[in-house]
């Protein structure tokens, strides 16, 4: 991220000049000339930037090229004709062509004057003087215009949830071609792109990648965010020119350049939740021969049993009220247990030693507990008093925004063990 913080701080202007020389065909019809071949990059962070490609020749102005060596969208053909005047015995024909449709794009009307060359775009000369020697022509130029938007979704967001940084990159090139200079602009991509969401954290993104991205990223505190993407270009700008004597020379140099934006979001803090746990008790099914497979029994609160035998009980899950949501003092609805183990309390019973259940130790649901009483039930002032089984359930709850809560429930189900109902 080091890169791109300086960059935010710095409007970067990078000029490259390449140097052609134009040599003339023998030493006494000249010394060589100079073309200058300018490419001006300049960086922007709010959005814009921009890359300026530039032909000039303070003495000279050089036809543009022929054939499909270079990326210009025009080309042109120069033609000599005699004119038998005597002010001007010839003439240059520039026909200029698109390059997409090869079609003429300067085409003399059916009415033109007679005589027609086929072509608006004559220079008079002489079979010994080029038409280069005319008075220059404006500077040919390339301009590429880069535009970067970014945005973040949602606007306003929740701690904790996610959020979509995008950055888009557009662009718009004008090339400019006249007679006789060409330039383009070529190959130029995002070979990196650096993002800081503004909470501390960044991120790069390293390509090449492409024109636009889009990165999840999560904030963890509450207030506005400034989010800000980086582009990262490089590219090459080439220029084709004629020398006087019509030799065609290609000229390329690279340029890099940085594109940058920014997109403001709010991170709201996370609103109180307040999860209750569920109201339960314990439910058994007795049974002496093997274990029902049937979830969907309901477990009963007081059982009775045969005085002196080994019994098993299935455990169930009681609900008497699901545990609930409450989202900043306002009801988020009701959530989902189910029991997931449980443990017996209290004093060992009656059964034989290594068969019955022993106190304290946990269970997977779906496990049952033996016990056994050997005595019938107490009398107290002259009432039955049944015996109380103690046990701790272990229950799961998942709530409607998806938290998972466990929770301990203290119960117990009481048992009758009628004296007229003794064996042996």
């Amino acid at each position: 991220m080091t890169q791109a913080t300086v960059a935010l701080k710095t409007v970067l202007a990078l000029g490259l000049s390449l140097s052609l020389l134009a040599t003339a065909a023998t030493e006494s019809q000249g010394a060589a000339t100079s073309t200058t071949v300018s490419i001006t990059a300049v960086s922007g962070y709010a959005g814009h930037a921009f890359v300026y490609a530039q032909v000039s020749d303070s003495n000279f102005a050089y036809p543009a090229p022929t054939g499909t060596g270079h990326q210009s969208p025009f080309f042109s053909e120069w033609l000599a004709q005699p004119f038998a005047s005597k002010s001007c015995p010839w003439i240059w024909a520039v026909y200029v062509f698109d390059r997409a449709t090869n079609r003429q794009i300067n085409s003399p009307p059916a009415n033109a004057t007679t005589p027609n060359f086929g072509t608006t775009t004559l220079v008079c000369a002489s079979p010994s003087t080029s038409p280069v020697d005319q008075p220059p022509q404006a500077d040919a130029s390339a301009r590429l215009d880069l535009d970067l938007q970014v945005a973040v979704s949602p606007a306003v967001s929740t701690v904790g949830s996610p959020s979509v940084v995008s950055a888009v990159l557009s662009s718009a090139l004008t090339q400019n071609l006249n007679l006789y200079l060409s330039m383009a602009i070529e190959d130029w991509s995002v070979t990196a792109w650096a993002l800081d969401f503004g909470d501390g954290q960044s991120r790069a993104l390293n390509g090449p990648i492409g024109s636009s991205i889009q990165v999840n990223h999560t904030y963890q505190s509450p207030g506005r965010h400034t989010a800000r993407a980086v582009a990262f270009i490089s590219g090459r700008a080439q220029a084709a020119v004629y020398d006087r004597y019509g030799t065609v020379h290609l000229v390329r140099g690279p340029f890099s350049v940085q594109v940058g934006n920014q997109a403001l979001t709010t991170a709201q803090a996370r609103p109180p939740r307040i999860y209750l746990p569920p109201q339960a008790v314990v439910g058994v099914v007795p049974y002496l021969g093997p274990a029902p497979d049937d979830r969907s029994l309901t477990g009963f609160r007081h059982i009775d049993v045969l005085r002196g035998a080994l019994t098993s009980l299935s455990v169930h899950l009681l609900i008497v009220r699901e545990g609930s949501l409450a989202v900043d003092g306002h009801p988020g609805g009701f959530g989902k247990s189910r029991l997931i183990g449980w443990r017996l309390d209290g004093a060992p019973s009656d059964a034989p030693l290594g068969s019955g259940t022993l106190p304290g130790t946990t269970h997977r649901v779906g496990e049952v507990i033996r016990l056994q009483w050997n005595s019938p039930d107490r009398i107290v002032r002259g009432q039955l008093q049944d015996y109380a089984v103690p046990l701790t359930l272990s229950v799961e709850t998942r709530f409607p925004d998806g938290h998972v809560a466990t929770y301990k429930i203290v119960s117990s189900f009481s048992v009758s063990v009628d004296f007229a109902a003794q064996s042996g």
